[in-house]
């Protein structure tokens, strides 16, 4: 079997040391001449006593070590064929002698090769090169982004023109403190929290912040969805609504589509969905009475056709309309406008909550319209009935009307009655009579019934008016049973999905009809919500917790997105959709969150400002008798963060023994081997000393022990197995270093440590198909800057400095790094494309861009300039294959060529 023996090489398997020395003794008994010609002509000189030239033949014959003495019996026998041995002026052997201890030599030396064909003898351990070290960190934690600067341990070139050479890899004093501040820079990475460990891209207190708000975002972007927009949001997830429909569908229908057995689970998770979430759907589907408007997707559900075989596509689409009406039906309740996307169209946050359903009676309007100073603005009005099961048949009054012009520069001019501004048209058509002298009739108010069609008036704006203010009052009539609840709305368009309309819930809060409607809104909000989930940090018009004011733009508001930032609301998402490991992680995110800053804190100082209460301790120091002295508002509160940090805390401490085992895995995929007892046990012990010794806590202990790792021999140098005296193979572990190095620079994967454990890696097959599969892998590029760059002279020639500038301005640092990159995507093609070894000089194909085609002075079209892209038939532009690379032509050029 084939081992690696460096970068680049393989070798057969190592015969035993003593197979060798046996081969030379046995050489040696079978020309027994040989020793009596050394000893008549050559031991004299060459003695151990005082050996000329420093060749012991004396040694040589008793200690025939022919790996210890090869080269000097190869210059043995160069001497005699040549005769120069012995001098001209002592007594020369007979030639037939001569010929005969030479070929006793060569015999044993050529026994000697042939046994240890392909054996590279002692390879010097080596350490990892900064590429490997920079490769095998990002691979280890996931940090893509970390790198090592300049004062970072240098590599050295040696052998055959690479880094990895051991016997230049020197360790200074200086190198040691070099790899222990990066040691320290890298565990200051960990996430140390109510979950596994872990690394992020920031580091430090911000770092784990930060990592929390991800984890949770990345489960809510994956599991969640989202309808409603709100300031800035985009919505996503909007199709596991139709999933769900469609499968409750299927379910329904699975003795006639042939899946008696068919569970909600299992076609869930053919939809993508969880089990919880499918179940959930199919028990809002199966409600005997459903109130509304829960009731009117229920009944778009039942009304689905049973299957024929041939409308399966036709049901998906209709669960999809199903799930659009859906959506749709909170915006047609707020009057909401136009999608919010990127600081444009109406943000506000479409929440159906007990705060946003709290009608009233009367509301006053503050609308914007834009103007031009010359085309009057149309504005358009609407009360739309909101229930259509009430039996109230609402009138609502628009009074107290007034309009001012503003200018550009923002400035604003006196208000003045909405019908001074009206044209006359308007004027008659909401029923407002204007006098001979100007003045208007006895009242400037007028009605519009609940659930007429729109209507609209033209304002007539001042010449230099760049928009227009509207405000007035509506109010709806007097209740005859309560239950009629109307959306007023004023917009400039009469299709409110353009545009920002203004709009106001209109109805008689507290009576039985009105309670009844909003029960049944909550009902929906609660089984069929826009959003599975509220943002962990709200936007401006989300809604925040109490106690806090929730009107935008107030200094309590303000407070809260300054100073606490998040508010949980995901129990649909929690309790309806999440598995229970999914849930878990989700717990150990917010946990992590809440912990990050004193954010109980935070919440009781405002709450004791507030209520103007003396407590104000930390959370963590309450006292029952403390929580007991409070008044009742702000004693719940009070009570609530202490047992959310009591929780928060125990769930922390709990995790500490988890991430001591963390490290110890950590361990192993470090050092790229199992951990013996011993090892783990000196693992655990040095955090048990940082805990006790140095009095460091549960977060600084491990980061000391990632440390610790990360500047062991075990990490730093590529250390193997030491295989028996008598020779023997490496282990499966070693042969996956040697492979993943080789081919990656870096540390074995999961696939390719399974493979090892399976003992894949000892048969040819095995090892052909691990590296078929890394060379396919992206991080094969690796072997395209280490191997290939090194062996042929372009390794980081992005950083090349060979060429002067002064005569060569048009060799920018644009151009340069181009070249790099088109042999780097050369070699690249080659590798992970399995072509064939030709190629590499004879390919009619080479990897451009736009500013490199123009530095070769080549006509190519790019379909993005900047991108590097295959350029076929190459030949006939004087590019392709390794002796027209820039990188190669201008590396082995004089600077002045």
């Amino acid at each position: 079997m084939r081992l690696p023996c460096r970068s680049g090489r393989f070798a057969y398997r190592v015969p035993s040391l003593m197979a060798a020395l046996a081969a030379v003794v046995n050489a040696a008994a079978a020309a027994p001449p040989a020793a009596p010609f050394f000893k008549q002509y050559c031991v004299g000189c060459h003695g151990a006593k005082s050996p000329a030239a420093g060749v012991n033949l004396e040694e040589m014959l008793v200690r025939p070590a022919m790996d210890r003495h090869f080269d000097q019996w190869d210059k043995v026998v160069r001497v005699l064929r040549q005769k120069r041995m012995p001098p001209p002026n002592l007594p020369q052997p007979p030639e037939a002698g001569r010929e005969q201890a030479i070929a006793a030599i060569r015999a044993a030396m050529t026994a000697y090769a042939n046994a240890n064909e392909g054996d590279p003898g002692r390879v010097t351990l080596r350490r990892l090169t900064s590429s490997e070290y920079v490769s095998t960190v990002r691979d280890l934690t996931g940090l893509t982004s970390f790198n090592v600067d300049g004062d970072f341990v240098p590599d050295s070139v040696g052998g055959e023109g690479f880094t990895n050479f051991g016997d230049v890899q020197f360790m200074q004093d200086a190198d040691v403190e070099r790899y222990l501040r990066y040691a320290r820079r890298i565990a200051d990475h960990a996430v140390i929290g109510a979950g596994p460990l872990y690394f992020f891209a920031d580091p430090g207190r911000s770092g784990f912040e930060l990592s929390a708000i991800d984890r949770i975002n990345a489960i809510y972007r994956t599991h969640g969805f989202r309808a409603a927009s709100g300031e800035g949001g985009k919505p996503y997830g909007l199709d596991r609504y139709a999933k769900a429909f469609y499968v409750s569908w299927r379910y329904l229908h699975r003795e006639k589509l042939g899946e008696p057995r068919a569970t909600l689970a299992d076609l869930g998770a053919k939809e993508g969905l969880s089990a919880r979430f499918a179940e959930h759907i199919w028990n809002v589907l199966r409600q005997t009475s459903p109130t509304y408007p829960t009731s009117e997707t229920v009944e778009r559900w039942r009304n689905l056709p049973a299957p024929d075989g041939s409308n399966d596509s036709r049901v998906r689409q209709q669960c999809h309309e199903i799930q659009k009406a859906l959506f749709e039906w909170p915006r047609w309740l707020f009057g909401a406008g136009a999608l919010a996307e990127g600081g444009e169209g109406d943000e506000r946050a479409l929440v159906l909550t007990g705060e946003s359903l709290a009608a009233a009676t009367r509301h006053r309007f503050r609308f914007f319209a834009r103007s031009d100073g010359k085309t009057p603005a149309r504005i358009h009005l609407s009360a739309i009935s909101v229930n259509p099961r009430s039996r109230d048949r609402a009138v609502i009054h628009w009074r107290n009307a007034t309009v001012r012009f503003r200018k550009k520069d923002r400035s604003a001019g006196p208000q003045i009655p909405l019908a001074a501004a009206l044209d006359p048209d308007s004027l008659r058509k909401l029923g407002i009579e204007r006098r001979e002298d100007g003045q208007y009739g006895a009242s400037t108010a007028f009605v519009t019934p609940g659930g007429s069609a729109p209507l609209f008036f033209q304002v007539v704006p001042a010449p230099d008016a760049s928009a227009v203010e509207v405000q007035m009052e509506a109010e709806i009539g007097p209740p005859e049973t309560g239950d009629a609840v109307v959306r007023c709305t004023i917009s400039e368009s009469e299709d409110l999905t353009r545009g920002r309309p203004v709009s106001a819930l209109l109805g008689h809060s507290g009576t039985a009809g009105f309670e009844q409607w909003k029960a049944g809104v909550l009902e929906l909000a609660a089984a069929l919500p826009q959003t599975s989930h509220g943002e962990a940090t709200p936007s401006d018009k989300d809604p925040i917790p109490a106690p806090f004011d929730n009107t935008y733009n107030q200094p309590e508001r303000d407070r809260y997105h300054t100073k606490l930032k998040y508010y949980r609301t995901d129990r649909f998402l929690v309790e309806k959709m999440l598995d229970d490991a999914t849930r878990a992680r989700l717990d150990q995110a917010w946990s992590d969150l809440l912990t990050s800053f004193e954010y109980h804190d935070a919440f009781w100082s405002f709450v004791a400002e507030k209520f103007r209460i003396g407590l104000r301790k930390p959370v963590a120091e309450f006292t029952a008798a403390d929580i007991a002295s409070l008044p009742e508002e702000p004693r719940r509160y009070a009570r609530e963060l202490k047992a959310d940090l009591d929780a928060l805390t125990a769930m922390q401490k709990a995790a500490q023994p988890r991430h001591i085992e963390d490290c110890l895995r950590f361990a192993e995929l470090a050092w790229r081997r199992p951990l013996s007892d011993k090892e783990k046990d000196s693992l655990r012990g040095f955090y048990n000393r940082s805990r006790e010794g140095a009095k460091l806590d549960h977060a600084k202990a491990i980061r000391a022990l990632i440390a610790r790792i990360l500047v062991s021999p075990a990490f730093l140098y590529r250390l193997e197995q030491p295989v028996e005296t008598g020779g023997g193979r490496l282990s499966g572990v070693d042969l996956a270093s040697r492979l993943s190095y080789f081919l990656w620079s870096s540390l074995p994967d999961e696939e390719l440590r399974r493979a090892a454990a399976r003992g894949d890696l000892h048969t040819d097959a095995g090892i052909a198909a691990q590296v078929r599969r890394m060379l396919a892998d992206p991080k094969a590029r690796r072997f395209a800057t280490e191997f290939f760059g090194q062996w042929l002279g372009f390794y980081r020639f992005d950083e090349y400095r060979g060429v002067d500038a002064a005569r060569f301005p048009e060799f920018t640092p644009e151009v340069r790094s181009a070249m790099y990159e088109e042999a780097v995507a050369f070699f690249e093609h080659i590798v992970r494309k399995d072509r064939p070894v030709r190629e590499i000089f004879f390919a009619g194909y080479s990897f451009l861009n736009e500013p490199l085609a123009k530095f070769y002075g080549l006509d190519v079209k790019f379909a993005a300039p900047g991108r590097f892209e295959k350029v076929e038939d190459a030949g006939r532009l004087h590019r392709g294959g390794l002796l027209r690379l820039g990188a190669i032509l201008t590396s082995t050029s004089a600077p002045l060529r």
